[in-house]
């Protein structure tokens, strides 16, 4: 009975030690979605910006050249913040898989009568469509370079 006690002790430690670090990683994941998306659109308005008063723009080669150039802008931010989605959805199922031998939605393990997570967090993140949004931003920003390019 000593050596189970010790074992479930061990798990408890190990599962304590890894909580914190998983739910860090899960918001670092989600914040350099964020930043990505900042900085992509940031750097695609200021080109927007540029675009009007740079008169060698007015070259067909240089049009092509220029939006090549925007979509691989917009193609490598896209798949960094797919990179870092995926690395946020694995931290986010390993959190909750430690949440649930934790026992934070079980009810009456720390409150009676009630969990201490709400159950529906157990499946929210299946619903998150902030990638979506994010990519969406950019795609716009990207379309809106290159008719101005064109425009010109």
């Amino acid at each position: 009975m000593t050596g189970e006690l010790q074992q479930e002790q061990k798990r408890r430690e190990v599962l304590d030690r890894l909580y914190p670090w998983y739910k860090e990683e899960v918001f670092r994941r989600r914040e350099r979605m964020i930043w990505l998306t900042a900085f992509g659109g940031a750097t695609l308005v200021v080109v927007l910006l540029f675009v009007p008063v740079v008169p060698a723009a007015r070259s067909p080669l240089l049009k092509a050249m220029a939006c090549v150039g925007v979509v691989l802008f917009n193609g490598t931010m896209a798949a960094l913040i797919l990179q870092q989605a995926e690395r946020h959805r694995l931290a986010k199922q390993a959190l909750i898989r430690i949440e649930q031998a934790i026992g934070l939605y079980e009810e009456g393990r720390y409150l009676t009568g009630t969990a201490l997570y709400p159950k529906s967090w157990q499946h929210a993140w299946l619903g998150d469509r902030s990638v979506l949004l994010y990519q969406a931003i950019l795609v716009l920003l990207t379309a809106l370079v290159i008719a101005s390019v064109l425009v010109q």
